[in-house]
């Protein structure tokens, strides 16, 4: 096995539930952490756009015990892994777990199948950030097979009406995803900024939309993710305390 095969199996909720991950390549990040913690359950029924190896699946159905969802990965061997841990998991009558594009997938999932579509999708332009070399990161990372207004479609299709779809993008992104959203028929109702520090702009957004007329928007206080001595916050240590070994960063 050469070291791009290696896995890890890492703990999340201080070991009640298991992940199994790249050793290199595509692993949790922060991010994750921080779109499960700002989406408020119950959650019903959800999908996960990119679920890659299952943490933001895992970290929701860990919340809400009566919440069941399906997981879309592109990645055959992510979706494995992703298969891995939610066996592991004992999860299998509750999360379904699929190998392909979401694109393409139509009436397997359903026109407004779903309560809550949630992702951390690839983020990254190919014009304004290279890909990694490593195929797995640069598929994960990048906008090379999903790009943000085809999750967008997708999302507007899938969710039922009145039902929520909720992403964590950089914040140079927002305005097209706002506008994105609402040219579906998703109208933003809760954002909150991520700043990595107290004086720095805001990095992150998280946005919570809901499909159907016209809500009213709260934009919740800012989120600080470090002090100024570089540790984690109170409100992210509570956040990793019950969901994360304290060692994931911000997605790159």
């Amino acid at each position: 096995m050469t070291d791009d095969d290696a896995v890890t199996a890492d703990a999340l909720l201080r070991g009640r539930v298991r992940l199994y991950q790249p050793a290199r390549g595509a692993r949790m990040s922060l991010d994750s952490v921080l779109l499960a913690s700002f989406v408020a359950p119950p959650f019903g029924r959800f999908l996960d756009i990119g679920c890659g190896t299952g943490p933001l699946s895992f970290l929701l159905l860990a919340r809400d015990p009566a919440a069941a969802g399906v997981g879309v990965e592109i990645q055959p061997r992510l979706a494995a892994l992703a298969v891995r841990g939610r066996d592991d998991n004992r999860w299998e009558s509750r999360l379904e777990i699929i190998d392909g594009d979401v694109r393409a997938l139509g009436e397997r999932l359903g026109e407004g199948a779903f309560d809550l579509v949630v992702t951390n999708p690839p983020y990254r332009t190919v014009d304004s950030s290279p890909p990694s070399p490593n195929q797995e990161k640069a598929l994960a990372y990048n906008e090379i097979a999903l790009r943000l207004a085809e999750w967008v479609e997708v999302a507007a299709r899938v969710v039922r009406p009145g039902g929520r779809v909720a992403a964590i993008l950089p914040m140079v992104r927002s305005q097209e995803l706002t506008s994105g959203m609402l040219r579906r028929g998703l109208h933003p109702v809760r954002i909150r900024h991520v700043q990595a520090y107290a004086d720095l702009p805001a990095s992150r957004i998280l946005v919570e939309a809901k499909r159907g007329p016209t809500f009213e928007l709260t934009v919740a206080p800012p989120l600080i993710v470090h002090e100024p001595g570089g540790g984690f916050t109170p409100e992210v240590r509570e956040m990793l305390g019950e969901a994360i070994d304290e060692t994931a960063p911000l997605k790159g």
